[in-house]
């Protein structure tokens, strides 16, 4: 296995044999790599439904949406039913916020990519670093701040002023208090931000946005940020706990398709 780092403190290209790595051999390594790089490419795999899903099943339980552990990632509604919801996307978040458990991790298999100069990279933040490297004083005035998580916080960033249906339809959905910080059991600490954060639970509201806001930008400086330019085939993998990622804009009627498969979270963020 030989591993290339794009950046100092964020994202890593993989290279092994393409036996090896459905097989799971060095699954345990690449656990233990996603935590430490926090986004691992491997380029050129040309992966069908069934291998993505053989070697998601190696690194740790597959979620299922519904009864499918894989789905279509598309703006086309005709082929993502839930297109208008995956707009959200385009917007810094982690999958599973709304839910008592998070994702564990998230990966992507490109199946047609958006058409040259329309955009359509993934960005991935790591929160991890970027919980690091706050200032000590800064870390102590974070412990015991809890965020309250909602759709209707992510949907407002596409339909700024929704009917009443709207409206009511969100607030159906589960939402979720997390901590700020979360502390992992592997002994690292993350930010739990994105566009799923409602409101700062017992801060005045002005104040509250004023903090999310301020860790937010700090965490997607580019020094934590990896930006993947994909290319034909290419596979992708990223810790859901420890990140944010969003798409780069392309348009609504683009052709690009991803076929994303989610991971069960299995820890707690209390």
């Amino acid at each position: 296995m030989k591993v290339e780092h794009a950046k100092p403190k964020v994202g890593s290209t993989v290279t092994m044999d393409r036996g090896d790595f459905l097989s799971g051999k060095y699954a345990e390594d690449l656990r233990a790599l996603m935590v430490e790089r926090s986004a691992l490419v491997f380029r050129g795999m040309h992966l069908n439904d069934e291998e993505q899903l053989q070697f998601a099943s190696t690194i740790g339980d597959i979620f299922l949406v519904g009864d499918k552990p894989l789905q279509n990632i598309s703006m086309d509604p005709e082929i993502n039913p839930v297109a208008d919801y995956v707009r959200g996307a385009f917007y810094w978040h982690i999958d599973g916020a709304n839910d008592p458990i998070p994702a564990k991790a998230t990966m992507l298999g490109a199946r047609v990519l958006a058409a040259a100069g329309e955009g359509g990279d993934t960005l991935i933040a790591n929160t991890y670093a970027a919980y690091a490297d706050l200032a000590d004083d800064e870390k102590a005035k974070l412990e015991g701040i809890k965020v309250h998580h909602a759709l209707e916080a992510s949907q407002r960033y596409i339909t700024p002023n929704p009917t009443v249906a709207e409206l009511e339809r969100w607030q159906m959905r589960a939402s979720q208090s997390h901590p700020l910080v979360w502390h992992h059991q592997h002994g690292r600490a993350s930010l739990v931000l994105g566009n799923t954060c409602h409101y700062v639970e017992g801060m005045e509201l002005g104040e509250g946005n004023m903090l999310l806001c301020r860790l937010q930008e700090w965490a997607t400086q580019d020094e934590y940020v990896y930006r993947h330019k994909w290319e034909e085939g290419d596979f992708i993998i990223w810790d859901n706990t420890g990140t944010m990622h969003r798409a780069d804009w392309y348009p609504l009627d683009s052709d690009r398709l991803m076929r994303r498969t989610t991971l069960q979270g299995d820890e707690p963020t209390y």
